[in-house]
């Protein structure tokens, strides 16, 4: 087994495809929590006057409508739609953003829609203490203890950062309504959220970027591991040099079976053998075996052993070796030489008048 200093090599395609089918992508949390927060924060402030004006007719319908509930045409179905009604404006524009940018943001990290039953199944393997240990001192554990490390220090230092420069803010709440009070604290908590998830989102990025050399860090692969994937995909390269070889073998066997059959041979003289046949029924002549030096000189034993006639015309039979397929019919621009080598033939065949 290769160790992790000889995977040298970036990951194939099929071994990308198969990490995406079991769930391993480049993914960051942390990207996706901060969008969360920031679109959700955001919304949830820009929507606080119609949170507080359903949250007020929330309270008329339940408390007011409810004790003259007795003496209307109202029923308790009615006052539980309403209120449902209302509940439903006040927390729906910041669910539904949180659920859009949540989708949108997974969306964009996993390129589209990824469903992974393998990551989900329950393997006892992850119950091993020994993998655990091993991954707790690993390079991955270490930077997530760093992380963690920086969010607690930038939520720190932005806190105490708007509170230096809001404390005069604090002391004059003491002697306000209850509704300013609500204004200047909602004040200080968006300065707050925007500033934390503006500079941890900005992290967030450098963080996906991240977990994206990570992810194709643990997918290198070793020049042995890519060889085997190349056998397994596309077969092992010297059993299939065999398997062609026993092919044009089984072939040639079955060209030289019918050499005997032929009617004639054009050669070239031996550099090249054509070998064919034609009968009153057929449309045209056809190319039964056909061959260069070796082979071209085992068609010209083989024939004369069964008496097939050789003709030698080194124009023909070079045409005929490069145009026509075995097998294949001969073409119109060849009839005229062919019909004479033939006329030839049939013309030795005849016997002679003393």
């Amino acid at each position: 087994m290769a160790g992790a200093q000889d995977k040298t090599e970036k990951p194939t395609e099929k071994k990308l495809r198969d990490a995406r089918e079991r769930g391993q992508i480049a993914r960051s949390r942390e990207l996706t929590g901060v969008s969360v927060l920031l679109v959700g924060g955001s919304v949830l402030y820009l929507s606080h006057g119609l949170m507080l004006e359903h949250f007020r007719l929330l309270l008329t319908e339940v408390w007011v409508s409810g004790f003259r509930l007795a003496h209307s045409s109202s029923t308790p179905g009615t006052m539980l739609l309403s209120a449902l009604f209302h509940f439903f404006v006040m927390v729906s524009p910041t669910l539904l953003s949180i659920l859009i940018i949540g989708l949108g943001i997974n969306l964009v990290q996993t390129k589209g829609l990824l469903i992974s039953w393998e990551a989900i199944q329950f393997k006892f393997s992850r119950l091993n203490p020994l993998e655990g240990f091993k991954q707790l001192f690993s390079l991955r554990s270490l930077v997530e203890v760093v992380k963690s490390i920086l969010k607690v220090v930038i939520v720190g230092w932005v806190v105490y950062g708007i509170f230096r420069e809001e404390h005069h803010l604090f002391l004059p709440m003491v002697d306000q309504e209850l509704s300013e009070v609500l204004k200047v604290l909602g004040h200080l908590s968006l300065k707050m959220l925007l500033r934390v998830s503006l500079i941890m989102f900005a992290l967030s990025i450098a963080d996906y970027y991240y977990q994206a050399w990570q992810h194709r860090k643990d997918l290198m692969m070793s020049k042995q591991e890519i060889k085997e994937e190349y056998k397994q995909s596309d077969g092992n390269p010297e059993i299939k040099s065999r398997i062609r070889s026993i092919q044009r073998a089984l072939a040639r066997q079955r060209m030289m079976a019918k050499v005997p059959k032929a009617t004639a041979i054009v050669v070239n003289p031996t550099h090249y053998a054509v070998a064919l046949q034609y009968a009153p029924k057929m449309e045209a002549p056809r190319v039964v075996a056909k061959g260069v030096d070796l082979v071209a000189q085992r068609i010209i034993r083989l024939g004369r052993r069964h008496g097939v006639p050789v003709i030698q015309n080194p124009p023909l039979a070079r045409a005929l070796y490069k145009e026509v397929k075995l097998e294949g019919k001969i073409p119109i621009s060849l009839y005229r030489a062919v019909a004479k080598v033939l006329a030839y033939v049939y013309q030795q065949k005849q016997p002679r008048v003393k």
